[in-house]
């Protein structure tokens, strides 16, 4: 093909690829482990009465009753997506022009900066502050320089686990005219929103995901809260039959359960506060703090940790040896069991450092 067919604006991007590792412990994507089997007994009963024939219901209106129910919006305050990714790229098809700014954070979830590159966008990133906390003086200083379409906001963010105040995010909103999304990919592990501003700005929107508390990654549903005006808007952008029924009738099995729902949340925060307490116990291990589901640290030839654990066969997110992520290494927050084994593997690499070191060979 001629290089002279493709957009400009993808000419040279790289394609978004997961860094897919296959170990028997999988630690490296944020889900929800605990919840392996929780749904399934329900959801395979579920699909016994779909007629798969049939197209699926393009706005997914059954999930969009529950959703209203549950947050206390209308339904057409609400828009479903195939995952929140979809989600993202619709509110770049919706609101971003070539050369249009966006603002968002350093470091965050990367793939804003890639639908913005396809949409020919430009991405501006603010820094974090030290130990990679919000700081709201130097964000909002970056929002009166850029002068952006759109914001995005993750809260908690990941990949550090930080979060931003209620108070800062409405003086964000309150101090521009850009579009501001709130990513509320991970609330179920923070428990703090700013859904319920949706209907007093009309410029915030709030997206969510089926994916992480729910563990529901495997099918791809998310959703966006906003004011009834901006979903007419993102409903033009809205890929017809976008969500599937399998996928619908997960999720439905998911909203409807919210009891065991809760247990799953309980017991991954306590195994995230354990995580953390036992990572806090490795003199060589800096953490930050976090309220998602995973962990960030940062340590020393974290390449050799990564490749240690790797070959122990669990699987973690290694971010290289650049940027402001250099050494650091993500953990998602396990079952009790699959903590044990890291925490086992972790403290085993650094024994055997030390007596290597000691009897001065290399690790």
């Amino acid at each position: 093909m001629r290089n002279d067919l493709v957009r400009k604006s993808i000419e040279k991007l790289q394609p978004y690829e997961p860094n897919e590792i296959y170990c028997d412990i999988k630690l490296d994507a944020n889900e929800n482990n605990g919840a392996t089997m929780l749904w399934n007994e329900k959801i395979a009963k579920a699909l016994m009465g779909l007629q798969i024939n049939q197209y699926p219901d393009t706005n997914a209106e059954e999930i969009k009753g529950i959703l209203g129910r549950q947050l206390g919006v209308q339904k057409d305050q609400l828009v479903i997506g195939c995952g929140s990714d979809q989600l993202i790229t619709m509110l770049f098809n919706a609101f971003v022009d070539s050369k249009d700014r966006i603002l968002t954070l350093s470091p965050t979830f990367s793939m804003y900066r890639v639908a913005c590159d396809i949409a020919g966008g430009i991405t501006v990133e603010a820094p974090l502050g030290k130990d990679f906390e919000f700081d709201y003086f130097t964000f909002i200083k970056a929002v009166k320089k850029v002068e952006p379409k759109m914001i995005f906001l993750t809260n908690p963010n990941n990949p550090t686990g930080g979060v931003i105040s209620r108070e800062h995010i409405i003086k964000i909103i309150e101090n521009t005219t850009a579009v501001v999304v709130v990513d509320e990919a991970y609330y179920e592990f923070y428990g703090e929103t700013v859904a319920d501003l949706v209907n007093y700005y009309s410029n915030l929107i709030v997206l969510r995901t089926l994916s992480k508390g729910y563990g529901l990654a495997g099918a791809r549903i998310g959703y966006s809260i906003s004011n009834k005006t901006v979903t007419r808007v993102l409903k033009k952008v809205k890929p017809p039959y976008n969500v599937s029924s399998l996928d619908q009738i997960a999720a439905k099995v998911c909203l409807e359960n919210k009891v065991l729902l809760q247990e799953s949340l309980r017991e991954v925060i306590e195994e995230r506060e354990n995580l953390i307490a036992a990572l806090e116990s490795v003199d060589e291990i800096k953490t930050f703090k976090t309220k998602g589901n995973f962990v960030l640290i940062e340590v020393e030839e974290a390449k050799l940790l990564f490749n240690y654990l790797t070959e122990t066969g669990i699987a973690v997110r290694y971010f290289g040896g650049q940027g402001p992520l250099k050494n650091c290494i993500r953990i998602s927050v396990g079952t009790k069991e699959e903590n044990r084994v890291l925490m086992k593997a972790v403290k085993g690499y650094f024994i055997k450092k030390t007596e290597s070191l000691a009897s001065g060979v290399s690790a």
